[in-house]
């Protein structure tokens, strides 16, 4: 007769005490990743103006494409890197998100043309996606009593380097070009990745000789489950809400600025704003929960992140734009956190890798077509016709939510 190993210590605080010091390295990793990611996505149309790209239709395209291109290559490689996960340990994928991304990011410095951008851009996408590697070894060195409170802090450190980045992206262009933000953004994932390597520890228990699904029944499975994939299209929503602005939002800052204004650091701000406030929204978002429940959390923030996009198609000035953009952070940062813990708290131990592969496939896919979809968007109707169709998409989810994603049990089934 065969039996499974015993579970891991790290399920209980008391056996496993060096669970906070890897939560607090990871999130401090995970961080400085997004600070480096930050550092460069804002200012894609810029460089592509930079590297040759014009008119300003086909800037805006390639910005989609190239949003895009890393979007549809991390959907297909992150359910194979969370099945890996599961095999091996989450933590060599978190290693190999951040070792191999900063390379890959160093690279696109010396980029001469969009088509070798676009390559780079491709690579990015089938080697990194470090949120999903970093969330999913959260998952399995904390308690299941604080998975809530760790997966909203990861989430906060995610935000706290989207929120920073892009403002201290766009200083750094400006004292030394948008090329040299992209040496200092890969230097910075490789010191995060090495961070991990030497402070976190997994106490990985291999997995059983118990025959295990294989990889496509993996997915078959997840894409049947009643629980898993309402999730899945919740993010995939969320993220498509979030992906949309990217080709247009430096460009949108642009029109609305003066010609003697610091373009580069009001489109800086413009996200980080917006990820400032969504920051503190996920770290807090867990003392509601016991009151509340995950399910009417994720309903209100949808609506709430409905109400504060519809009038930024509309606003005459930078002043009110960023406004409105902080106050979207205040519901957006919730949704992610939310629905992360949600997949922890329904899935076993030792199939969560397997999950937020699935998750994180379908953030990507969400990531791919929003970029794309405001591109055509933008140029077929104009700019506010973005924030106008993304209201209605976060209104949609919200009744999305309130018709098919359960409440999480007290242990996962």
């Amino acid at each position: 007769m065969r039996f499974r190993p015993p579970p891991p210590s790290h399920v209980s605080g008391l056996l496993s005490p060096s669970w906070r010091t890897s939560l607090y390295v990871t999130c401090v990793a995970q961080a400085t990743a997004m600070l480096a990611f930050g550092f460069v996505l804002p200012f894609l149309p810029l460089y592509l103006k930079e590297i040759g790209v014009s008119p300003e239709s086909a800037v805006v395209f390639w910005s989609g494409a190239l949003v895009t291109s890393t979007g549809v290559s991390l959907a297909i490689f992150s359910p194979i890197w969370g099945a890996l996960a599961d095999r091996h340990g989450r933590k060599l994928m978190v290693l190999r998100a951040m070792l191999i991304g900063g390379l890959i990011i160093a690279l696109m410095g010396l980029v001469q043309n969009v088509g070798e951008f676009l390559v780079l851009r491709i690579l990015q996408g089938m080697f990194t996606g470090t949120i999903a590697a970093a969330t999913a070894l959260v998952a399995s060195i904390v308690p299941r009593d604080r998975l809530a409170w760790s997966i909203g802090l990861l989430q906060t450190s995610v935000y706290v380097g989207i929120s920073a980045g892009p403002v201290l992206g766009g200083l750094v262009a400006q004292a030394v070009g948008i090329r040299g933000t992209f040496f200092v953004a890969g230097a910075m994932l490789a010191i995060a990745g090495v961070f991990v390597w030497q402070f976190v520890h997994e106490h990985f228990t291999p997995p059983s000789i118990v025959k295990r699904p294989g990889f496509i029944e993996t997915v078959g499975i997840g894409l049947r489950s009643p629980i898993l994939m309402p999730l899945m299209v919740t993010l995939l929503l969320v993220q498509l809400s979030s992906a949309i602005v990217f080709p247009i939002l430096p460009l949108f800052v642009e029109r609305l600025s003066s010609a003697q204004d610091p373009v580069k650091l009001y489109a800086g701000l413009a996200f980080g704003a917006t990820a400032v406030f969504s920051a503190l929204a996920a770290l807090f978002y867990s003392r509601l929960v016991d009151r509340s429940g995950y399910r009417r959390i994720l309903i209100l923030a949808c609506f709430g992140a409905a109400l504060f996009f519809l009038p930024q198609a509309f606003v005459r000035n930078i002043g009110q734009f960023l406004l409105l953009r902080a106050g979207l952070g205040i519901f957006f940062g919730v949704l992610i956190p939310a629905t992360n813990a949600i997949v922890g708290l329904s899935t076993p131990p030792e199939l969560r890798g397997s999950a937020y592969g699935l998750t994180s496939s379908a953030t990507a896919v969400g990531n791919a077509v929003g970029p794309l979809l405001g591109s055509t968007l933008a140029a077929s109707l104009g700019f506010p016709a973005v924030f106008i169709a993304t209201a209605g998409v976060l209104t949609l989810l919200g009744f999305w939510v309130i018709g098919l994603v359960r409440e999480p049990v007290s242990s996962p089934t």
